[in-house]
């Protein structure tokens, strides 16, 4: 018990007291879900690159009683790569949203020298009065599944709307690509500022394509085909294509500021 005790503390200060830059190449992040009285916990990664990544992963959850002061740490890890522009969901675990238990989450991403390239955390039932008040924000936007989100810009009290995703398809395969799409975006939790478009335009009698369009740049296309797998590749590609593009847009923001 007491060499979890000490491998416990040891990384969550290890964990925080990192100064190095995180999240740069890969980035990871843990999102929440809700289903009934659990809280779906997924570790996924980003890569913000423009070369494939081949990568390690280790999610933990480190519980700890407030009545008794007991610990326990159980972990999921793996390899897997990563393409260019590619947001994986890596893992997932449970937890019920009723526990007492104050609950670390953490998500370490390693790269080939198993040096730490990415990381994320996460903590239920904190003791300090400011990180739950953010974890209970947190998990209401987790409960609203909505194609939108509504969050204040902080200029002179302006609205932003980000996550937009809209359609304009012609056929019953537009629409199932749309729903995967649109799915998968949400469940990625993009949120980005810019209006994502799914087109659908008729080439001849039976025959269309779709562009995927984020604001008036088109960053995918391909012929529109009934079968579900055909479909369903097309949305990984093309939320794939709109991640790598929204992050030169921020790169060149970023650019752009610092002159």
């Amino acid at each position: 018990m007491l060499q979890n005790l000490i491998f416990i503390v040891t990384l969550i200060i290890s964990f925080n007291g990192m100064t190095q830059n995180f999240n740069e190449d890969v980035e990871a992040k843990i999102i929440t879900r809700h289903d009934n009285d659990l809280v779906i916990i997924a570790g996924t990664a980003f890569n913000k690159t423009e070369i494939n990544q081949s990568l390690r992963y280790e999610l933990s959850v480190i519980k700890n009683n407030l009545d008794n002061s007991n610990r326990s740490k159980n972990s999921q890890s793996g390899r897997f790569v990563l393409e260019s522009g590619q947001k994986n969901e890596l893992s997932t675990t449970t937890i019920n949203k009723d526990s007492k238990d104050r609950i670390i989450i953490l998500l370490i991403i390693y790269n080939l020298e198993d040096e730490i390239i990415g990381k994320d955390r996460l903590v239920f039932n904190d003791t300090d009065d400011a990180n739950r008040v953010a974890l209970k924000q947190k998990l209401s936007k987790a409960l609203v599944s909505q194609e939108l989100d509504i969050s204040d810009s902080g200029q002179d009290g302006a609205v932003l709307l980000t996550g937009i995703v809209i359609e304009d398809v012609k056929t019953k395969a537009g629409r199932d690509f749309y729903q995967l799409f649109s799915s998968q975006y949400r469940l990625d939790d993009i949120n980005a500022e810019q209006i994502v478009k799914i087109k659908e335009v008729i080439l001849r009698a039976n025959t269309t394509i779709i562009n995927i369009l984020v604001e008036d740049k088109m960053v995918h296309q391909f012929l529109v085909k009934t079968q579900l797998d055909y479909l369903k590749e097309n949305a990984k590609i093309s939320i794939r294509q709109v991640n790598k593009y929204l992050l030169f847009l921020k790169k060149n923001k970023d650019t752009i500021r610092s002159y």
